[in-house]
């Protein structure tokens, strides 16, 4: 009897003990502020945590808040889902200690429209303001063909690589360095 006692308090403890009330406060970080009117209407933030969903959608400050339980693995997306590299983050707390009051601060960078939307037509340079040293950007696997006996002739494109996001830059001015 003394030892079911004894392992009633230990998992009565552990229950109190783990499911410590932490707050989550994040913030959209905008890559491009003409989406500031159309993400503060309608953006919504869904947090998943053991297989739990919860949602909010952002204030008009781009703010956002949630209570969790403890510290387990979550993973925070958004709706609709931004341009790139900024649609969905895990976040792993599990190493964390913490107290009842613990607030988790997090800033996630997010866009509805590419920045490099505006130059896909527009071949002259924002820095130089002139179009004569700007090269397309090319993205994907480029096979460049020398036959035997021929020199390789210069490039009239600049390798963008294989990896695309969605959100790419269009051209490269040489004179500048500049990617737009």
């Amino acid at each position: 009897m003394n030892r079911f006692i004894n392992i009633l308090i230990l998992t009565i403890s552990f229950a109190f003990c783990s499911a410590q009330t932490i707050k989550i406060e994040g913030k959209l970080i905008l890559q491009n502020e003409d989406d500031r009117c159309s993400v503060t209407e309608k953006t919504q933030v869904v947090l998943e945590q053991n297989g739990i969903k919860q949602s909010t959608f952002v204030n008009n400050k781009l703010e956002f808040f949630f209570e969790i339980n403890g510290f387990d693995k979550m993973k925070i997306t958004t709706i609709p889902r931004g341009i790139g590299n900024v649609t969905g983050y895990v976040y792993d707390f599990s190493n964390i200690e913490s107290r009842k009051s613990d607030t988790i601060q997090i800033e996630i960078p997010y866009s509805l429209t590419c920045k490099y939307d505006k130059s896909k037509n527009i071949k002259t340079c924002p820095i130089c303001n002139k179009v004569d040293k700007v090269i397309p950007i090319v993205y994907g696997l480029i096979v460049d063909v020398v036959k035997k006996g021929e020199e390789a002739k210069k490039k009239a494109y600049k390798s963008g690589g294989c990896v695309i996001t969605g959100c790419d830059p269009n051209w490269y001015c040489e004179r500048d360095k500049y990617e737009f």
